[in-house]
Protein backbone atom coordinates (compact mmCIF):
# COMPACT_ATOMS: atom_id res chain seq x y z
CA UNK A 1 0.00 0.00 0.00
CA UNK A 2 1.26 3.48 -0.92
CA UNK A 3 1.36 6.07 1.73
CA UNK A 4 1.84 9.97 1.08
CA UNK A 5 5.17 11.26 2.58
CA UNK A 6 3.71 13.48 5.50
CA UNK A 7 2.94 9.71 7.13
CA UNK A 8 6.39 9.10 7.60
CA UNK A 9 7.39 12.66 8.75
CA UNK A 10 4.86 12.48 11.71
CA UNK A 11 5.90 8.53 12.29
CA UNK A 12 9.33 9.39 12.75
CA UNK A 13 7.95 12.31 15.21
CA UNK A 14 6.25 9.62 17.14
CA UNK A 15 9.08 7.25 17.79
CA UNK A 16 10.70 9.63 19.69
CA UNK A 17 10.21 13.03 22.82
CA UNK A 18 9.87 15.96 21.89
CA UNK A 19 13.58 17.61 21.85
CA UNK A 20 15.33 14.56 21.30
CA UNK A 21 18.09 15.46 18.61
CA UNK A 22 17.95 11.66 17.34
CA UNK A 23 15.22 12.51 14.22
CA UNK A 24 17.55 15.38 13.63
CA UNK A 25 20.34 12.65 13.55
CA UNK A 26 18.81 10.66 10.92
CA UNK A 27 17.16 13.17 8.88
CA UNK A 28 20.72 15.06 8.14
CA UNK A 29 21.94 11.68 7.18
CA UNK A 30 19.30 10.13 5.21
CA UNK A 31 17.20 13.23 4.61
CA UNK A 32 13.58 11.76 4.41
CA UNK A 33 11.63 9.80 6.96
CA UNK A 34 10.34 7.54 4.28
CA UNK A 35 14.10 6.18 4.02
CA UNK A 36 14.44 5.73 7.55
CA UNK A 37 11.17 3.97 7.79
CA UNK A 38 12.61 1.48 5.43
CA UNK A 39 15.85 1.55 6.52
CA UNK A 40 17.45 -1.76 8.13
CA UNK A 41 18.84 -1.79 11.45
CA UNK A 42 22.14 -2.97 10.50
CA UNK A 43 22.81 -0.11 8.27
CA UNK A 44 21.27 2.27 10.77
CA UNK A 45 24.49 0.78 13.26
CA UNK A 46 26.83 1.14 10.03
CA UNK A 47 26.10 5.28 10.02
CA UNK A 48 26.81 4.89 13.84
CA UNK A 49 23.78 4.96 15.52
CA UNK A 50 23.60 2.88 18.80
CA UNK A 51 20.95 0.00 19.33
CA UNK A 52 19.15 2.84 21.51
CA UNK A 53 18.83 5.15 19.26
CA UNK A 54 17.50 2.36 16.35
CA UNK A 55 15.08 0.58 18.86
CA UNK A 56 12.18 3.20 18.40
CA UNK A 57 12.67 2.37 14.74
CA UNK A 58 10.99 -0.74 14.99
CA UNK A 59 7.52 0.16 15.46
CA UNK A 60 6.24 0.20 12.19
CA UNK A 61 2.73 1.05 11.91
CA UNK A 62 1.25 4.09 10.48
CA UNK A 63 -2.02 3.96 11.69
CA UNK A 64 -1.54 6.58 14.38
CA UNK A 65 -0.08 9.03 11.89
CA UNK A 66 -2.97 8.33 10.03
CA UNK A 67 -4.99 9.29 12.22
CA UNK A 68 -3.07 12.70 12.81
CA UNK A 69 -2.70 13.31 9.29
CA UNK A 70 -6.94 13.06 8.87
CA UNK A 71 -7.67 15.43 11.81
CA UNK A 72 -4.79 18.23 9.95
CA UNK A 73 -7.22 17.60 7.39
CA UNK A 74 -10.52 18.14 8.72
CA UNK A 75 -8.70 21.28 10.64
CA UNK A 76 -6.88 23.43 8.33
CA UNK A 77 -3.44 22.18 9.64
CA UNK A 78 -0.73 22.20 7.10
CA UNK A 79 2.18 19.63 7.78
CA UNK A 80 5.48 20.62 7.06
CA UNK A 81 8.46 18.07 6.99
CA UNK A 82 11.99 18.24 7.54
CA UNK A 83 12.50 18.12 3.76
CA UNK A 84 10.09 20.80 2.46
CA UNK A 85 10.59 23.98 0.88
CA UNK A 86 8.16 25.55 3.78
CA UNK A 87 10.61 23.94 6.76
CA UNK A 88 12.59 26.87 8.58
CA UNK A 89 15.88 26.93 7.49
CA UNK A 90 17.14 28.42 10.73
CA UNK A 91 15.99 24.56 12.44
CA UNK A 92 18.65 23.11 11.04
CA UNK A 93 20.85 24.58 13.20
CA UNK A 94 19.30 23.36 15.96
CA UNK A 95 20.83 20.00 18.01
CA UNK A 96 17.57 18.76 18.28
CA UNK A 97 15.24 19.95 14.73
CA UNK A 98 11.54 18.56 14.50
CA UNK A 99 10.73 16.05 11.99
CA UNK A 100 7.62 17.63 11.39
CA UNK A 101 6.10 21.27 12.10
CA UNK A 102 2.76 21.76 12.23
CA UNK A 103 0.96 24.89 11.08
CA UNK A 104 -2.00 26.58 10.94
CA UNK A 105 -1.56 30.21 8.70
CA UNK A 106 1.01 31.03 6.27
CA UNK A 107 4.62 30.52 7.59
CA UNK A 108 6.76 33.31 5.84
CA UNK A 109 9.67 32.75 3.93
CA UNK A 110 12.96 31.54 6.36
CA UNK A 111 15.41 32.56 3.61
CA UNK A 112 14.07 36.36 2.71
CA UNK A 113 12.36 37.76 6.07
CA UNK A 114 13.95 39.00 9.07
CA UNK A 115 12.48 37.24 11.91
CA UNK A 116 12.92 38.43 15.77
CA UNK A 117 12.17 36.41 18.77
CA UNK A 118 10.28 38.58 21.51
CA UNK A 119 9.57 37.35 24.52
CA UNK A 120 8.82 38.27 28.38
CA UNK A 121 7.22 37.63 31.34
CA UNK A 122 3.93 36.50 32.46
CA UNK A 123 3.61 38.90 35.05
CA UNK A 124 4.30 41.98 33.42
CA UNK A 125 3.58 44.96 35.08
CA UNK A 126 2.42 47.94 33.10
CA UNK A 127 5.71 49.71 31.73
CA UNK A 128 6.73 46.30 30.72
CA UNK A 129 3.61 46.09 28.64
CA UNK A 130 4.08 49.29 27.26
CA UNK A 131 7.41 48.66 26.46
CA UNK A 132 6.50 45.25 24.78
CA UNK A 133 4.11 46.67 22.23
CA UNK A 134 5.65 49.67 21.22
CA UNK A 135 8.89 47.36 20.76
CA UNK A 136 7.01 44.88 18.45
CA UNK A 137 4.41 47.87 16.80
CA UNK A 138 7.68 49.24 15.63
CA UNK A 139 9.96 46.15 14.73
CA UNK A 140 6.81 45.21 12.65
CA UNK A 141 6.08 48.70 10.68
CA UNK A 142 10.30 48.27 9.50
CA UNK A 143 9.63 44.98 8.19
CA UNK A 144 10.60 42.57 10.40
CA UNK A 145 8.63 39.88 11.41
CA UNK A 146 8.29 39.25 15.55
CA UNK A 147 8.24 35.43 16.87
CA UNK A 148 6.99 35.02 20.32
CA UNK A 149 5.33 32.05 22.31
CA UNK A 150 1.54 33.56 23.14
CA UNK A 151 1.94 32.77 26.31
CA UNK A 152 -0.10 35.38 28.78
CA UNK A 153 1.57 38.45 29.36
CA UNK A 154 4.27 40.11 27.41
CA UNK A 155 4.38 37.27 24.62
CA UNK A 156 0.53 37.41 24.17
CA UNK A 157 1.65 41.76 23.75
CA UNK A 158 4.49 41.07 21.63
CA UNK A 159 1.97 39.44 18.99
CA UNK A 160 -0.39 42.50 19.43
CA UNK A 161 2.39 45.09 18.99
CA UNK A 162 3.26 43.19 15.62
CA UNK A 163 -0.17 42.99 14.15
CA UNK A 164 -0.79 46.90 14.92
CA UNK A 165 2.58 47.57 13.50
CA UNK A 166 0.93 45.82 10.29
CA UNK A 167 3.26 43.32 10.24
CA UNK A 168 3.39 39.46 10.65
CA UNK A 169 4.06 37.58 13.53
CA UNK A 170 4.83 33.91 14.03
CA UNK A 171 3.73 31.94 17.61
CA UNK A 172 5.04 28.97 18.61
CA UNK A 173 2.89 27.29 20.76
CA UNK A 174 4.04 24.45 23.63
CA UNK A 175 1.03 22.73 22.40
CA UNK A 176 -0.86 21.54 19.51
CA UNK A 177 -1.17 24.41 17.23
CA UNK A 178 -4.99 24.06 17.28
CA UNK A 179 -5.09 24.52 21.09
CA UNK A 180 -5.44 27.94 22.19
CA UNK A 181 -3.72 28.87 24.89
CA UNK A 182 -4.64 30.52 27.02
CA UNK A 183 -7.95 30.13 26.26
CA UNK A 184 -8.74 34.18 26.51
CA UNK A 185 -6.26 34.78 23.54
CA UNK A 186 -8.87 33.10 21.25
CA UNK A 187 -9.82 36.35 18.94
CA UNK A 188 -5.76 37.14 18.80
CA UNK A 189 -5.11 33.77 17.88
CA UNK A 190 -7.34 34.11 15.07
CA UNK A 191 -5.63 37.59 14.28
CA UNK A 192 -2.37 35.71 13.88
CA UNK A 193 -3.25 33.02 11.69
CA UNK A 194 -4.77 35.67 9.39
CA UNK A 195 -0.98 37.32 9.78
CA UNK A 196 1.03 34.96 9.67
CA UNK A 197 1.21 31.50 11.46
CA UNK A 198 0.84 29.37 14.62
CA UNK A 199 2.77 26.32 14.81
CA UNK A 200 4.19 23.72 17.13
CA UNK A 201 5.77 20.63 16.47
CA UNK A 202 3.45 19.07 19.31
CA UNK A 203 0.60 17.11 17.15
CA UNK A 204 -3.05 18.12 16.89
CA UNK A 205 -4.82 18.23 20.28
CA UNK A 206 -1.60 18.52 22.56
CA UNK A 207 -2.43 20.12 25.80
CA UNK A 208 -0.13 22.35 26.79
CA UNK A 209 2.06 20.91 29.70
CA UNK A 210 4.80 22.62 31.75
CA UNK A 211 7.45 20.74 30.58
CA UNK A 212 6.64 21.37 26.97
CA UNK A 213 7.38 25.10 27.20
CA UNK A 214 11.41 24.75 28.26
CA UNK A 215 11.16 22.49 24.46
CA UNK A 216 9.61 24.93 23.08
CA UNK A 217 11.67 27.80 23.44
CA UNK A 218 14.71 26.45 21.26
CA UNK A 219 12.71 27.31 18.60
CA UNK A 220 11.64 30.80 19.37
CA UNK A 221 15.30 31.08 19.97
CA UNK A 222 16.54 29.37 16.77
CA UNK A 223 13.61 31.40 14.41
CA UNK A 224 14.79 34.83 15.44
CA UNK A 225 18.16 36.18 14.04
CA UNK A 226 18.03 38.12 17.51
CA UNK A 227 16.24 37.62 20.92
CA UNK A 228 15.05 40.71 22.84
CA UNK A 229 13.60 39.73 26.32
CA UNK A 230 11.42 43.01 27.27
CA UNK A 231 11.17 42.51 30.75
CA UNK A 232 11.45 39.13 32.88
CA UNK A 233 12.08 37.82 36.45
CA UNK A 234 14.86 35.64 37.55
CA UNK A 235 12.61 32.48 37.20
CA UNK A 236 11.22 33.32 33.89
CA UNK A 237 11.05 30.87 31.13
CA UNK A 238 12.31 33.72 28.90
CA UNK A 239 16.07 33.37 30.32
CA UNK A 240 15.71 29.69 29.05
CA UNK A 241 15.00 30.98 25.35
CA UNK A 242 18.00 33.77 25.80
CA UNK A 243 20.19 31.34 27.19
CA UNK A 244 19.38 28.57 23.87
CA UNK A 245 19.64 31.92 21.47
CA UNK A 246 23.18 32.18 23.35
CA UNK A 247 24.18 28.57 22.77
CA UNK A 248 22.98 29.37 18.74
CA UNK A 249 25.37 32.25 18.20
CA UNK A 250 22.05 34.58 18.14
CA UNK A 251 22.57 38.15 19.58
CA UNK A 252 20.39 38.40 22.68
CA UNK A 253 19.22 42.38 23.58
CA UNK A 254 17.17 43.01 26.93
CA UNK A 255 15.16 46.31 28.01
CA UNK A 256 16.54 47.50 31.13
CA UNK A 257 14.41 48.21 34.27
CA UNK A 258 13.36 49.20 37.79
CA UNK A 259 16.65 47.97 39.84
CA UNK A 260 14.00 47.28 42.48
CA UNK A 261 11.36 46.03 40.21
CA UNK A 262 11.37 41.73 40.66
CA UNK A 263 9.83 41.75 36.66
CA UNK A 264 13.11 42.99 35.93
CA UNK A 265 15.63 41.81 37.81
CA UNK A 266 16.46 38.95 34.60
CA UNK A 267 16.53 41.65 32.12
CA UNK A 268 18.97 43.42 34.19
CA UNK A 269 21.03 40.55 34.73
CA UNK A 270 21.36 39.63 31.05
CA UNK A 271 22.55 42.79 30.66
CA UNK A 272 25.11 42.50 33.33
CA UNK A 273 26.12 39.37 32.12
CA UNK A 274 26.71 40.79 28.37
CA UNK A 275 23.21 40.83 26.55
CA UNK A 276 23.02 44.09 23.89
CA UNK A 277 20.75 47.25 25.34
CA UNK A 278 17.83 47.38 23.73
CA UNK A 279 15.76 51.10 24.06
CA UNK A 280 13.99 50.71 20.93
CA UNK A 281 13.43 48.97 17.64
CA UNK A 282 16.24 50.70 16.16
CA UNK A 283 19.06 49.54 18.28
CA UNK A 284 18.03 45.72 16.85
CA UNK A 285 17.21 46.10 13.63
CA UNK A 286 20.20 48.80 12.42
CA UNK A 287 22.31 45.60 12.40
CA UNK A 288 20.46 44.15 9.86
CA UNK A 289 18.85 47.19 7.19
CA UNK A 290 21.87 46.28 4.97
CA UNK A 291 21.76 42.60 5.23
CA UNK A 292 17.93 42.51 4.30
CA UNK A 293 17.74 46.04 2.07
CA UNK A 294 14.15 44.80 0.60
CA UNK A 295 12.31 43.99 3.57
CA UNK A 296 13.54 46.61 6.40
CA UNK A 297 13.24 50.14 6.43
CA UNK A 298 14.01 51.98 9.90
CA UNK A 299 12.02 55.25 8.27
CA UNK A 300 8.54 53.80 8.40
CA UNK A 301 8.93 53.32 12.48
CA UNK A 302 8.14 57.33 12.12
CA UNK A 303 5.98 56.84 9.19
CA UNK A 304 2.90 54.97 11.06
CA UNK A 305 0.93 56.23 13.39
CA UNK A 306 0.82 54.38 16.76
CA UNK A 307 -2.16 52.72 18.36
CA UNK A 308 -3.49 50.07 20.98
CA UNK A 309 -5.78 47.77 19.11
CA UNK A 310 -8.46 45.78 21.68
CA UNK A 311 -7.68 41.78 20.96
CA UNK A 312 -9.85 41.15 23.55
CA UNK A 313 -12.77 38.22 22.18
CA UNK A 314 -15.53 39.66 19.84
CA UNK A 315 -19.32 39.56 19.57
CA UNK A 316 -21.17 39.95 16.41
CA UNK A 317 -23.58 42.60 18.39
CA UNK A 318 -20.67 44.23 20.55
CA UNK A 319 -21.71 47.62 21.71
CA UNK A 320 -25.07 47.46 19.57
CA UNK A 321 -27.20 48.82 22.17
CA UNK A 322 -25.07 52.16 22.38
CA UNK A 323 -25.20 52.49 18.17
CA UNK A 324 -28.51 52.29 18.41
CA UNK A 325 -29.39 54.74 20.79
CA UNK A 326 -27.00 57.33 19.38
CA UNK A 327 -28.41 57.03 16.19
CA UNK A 328 -32.35 57.66 17.87
CA UNK A 329 -30.67 60.49 19.99
CA UNK A 330 -31.54 59.27 23.51
CA UNK A 331 -29.36 60.16 26.28
CA UNK A 332 -26.58 57.79 26.94
CA UNK A 333 -25.75 58.20 30.96
CA UNK A 334 -26.99 54.17 31.00
CA UNK A 335 -24.87 52.97 28.26
CA UNK A 336 -22.40 54.44 29.72
CA UNK A 337 -22.63 53.16 33.14
CA UNK A 338 -22.97 49.54 31.26
CA UNK A 339 -20.10 50.17 29.27
CA UNK A 340 -17.82 50.13 32.41
CA UNK A 341 -19.37 46.43 32.95
CA UNK A 342 -16.75 45.59 29.40
CA UNK A 343 -13.75 46.85 31.63
CA UNK A 344 -11.43 45.20 34.58
CA UNK A 345 -9.15 46.49 36.94
CA UNK A 346 -7.79 49.57 36.34
CA UNK A 347 -9.27 50.67 33.47
CA UNK A 348 -12.75 49.93 35.20
CA UNK A 349 -11.94 51.88 38.49
CA UNK A 350 -10.68 54.98 36.36
CA UNK A 351 -13.59 54.77 33.73
CA UNK A 352 -16.12 54.92 37.09
CA UNK A 353 -14.34 57.26 38.85
CA UNK A 354 -14.70 59.80 35.44
CA UNK A 355 -18.62 58.82 35.55
CA UNK A 356 -18.52 60.07 38.92
CA UNK A 357 -15.96 63.38 38.30
CA UNK A 358 -16.70 64.12 35.14
CA UNK A 359 -13.43 65.40 33.32
CA UNK A 360 -10.73 64.49 35.65
CA UNK A 361 -6.42 64.91 35.32
CA UNK A 362 -4.75 61.97 35.50
CA UNK A 363 -3.56 63.45 38.90
CA UNK A 364 -6.99 63.63 40.17
CA UNK A 365 -7.88 60.11 38.83
CA UNK A 366 -4.10 59.26 40.79
CA UNK A 367 -5.70 60.42 44.35
CA UNK A 368 -8.39 58.05 43.98
CA UNK A 369 -6.11 55.27 44.81
CA UNK A 370 -4.52 54.13 41.50
CA UNK A 371 -0.72 54.20 40.74
CA UNK A 372 -0.63 57.37 39.09
CA UNK A 373 2.27 55.41 36.01
CA UNK A 374 -0.99 52.98 35.85
CA UNK A 375 -3.15 55.85 35.73
CA UNK A 376 -1.14 57.76 32.87
CA UNK A 377 -0.86 54.38 30.65
CA UNK A 378 -4.74 52.92 31.68
CA UNK A 379 -6.23 56.31 30.51
CA UNK A 380 -3.72 56.31 27.14
CA UNK A 381 -5.46 52.65 26.72
CA UNK A 382 -9.09 54.00 26.52
CA UNK A 383 -8.78 56.57 24.64
CA UNK A 384 -6.87 54.35 22.05
CA UNK A 385 -10.41 52.05 22.55
CA UNK A 386 -12.92 54.69 22.27
CA UNK A 387 -14.19 54.80 25.92
CA UNK A 388 -12.58 58.26 26.60
CA UNK A 389 -11.89 61.77 25.14
CA UNK A 390 -8.74 64.00 25.98
CA UNK A 391 -9.44 67.34 27.05
CA UNK A 392 -7.26 70.63 27.10
CA UNK A 393 -5.63 71.03 29.56
CA UNK A 394 -5.01 67.49 30.75
CA UNK A 395 -8.19 66.39 31.14
CA UNK A 396 -9.91 63.21 30.22
CA UNK A 397 -13.92 62.71 30.23
CA UNK A 398 -15.98 59.77 29.40
CA UNK A 399 -16.82 59.40 25.82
Amino acid sequence: MAYSDELYGIWLSLRYPEGDPTPGKLLSKLRSAQSIYGAEKEFLYSLGFSSKEVRPLSAKSLDQAQRIAEQCAKRGINIVQYSDREYPIQFFQLDAPPAVIYCRGKLPDSESELFISAVGTRRNSDVGRMNAHRLCFDLAAAGAVVVSGMARGIDSVCHQGALDGGGKTVAILGSGCDVIYPPEDSYLYGCIIDNGAVISEYPPGEEPKAEHFPVRNRLIAALGAATVVVEAGIGSGALITADKAVSMGRTVYAVPGAINSPSSKGCNLLLKRGAALCTGAEDILSGYELTFPDKIRIENIVNRKYFIGDYREKSDGENDAETAAAAAGADLSDTKISRASELEGDERRIYEALLRGGALAAEEIAAEGIDMESAVYRLTLLEIKGYVISLPGGKYAVK
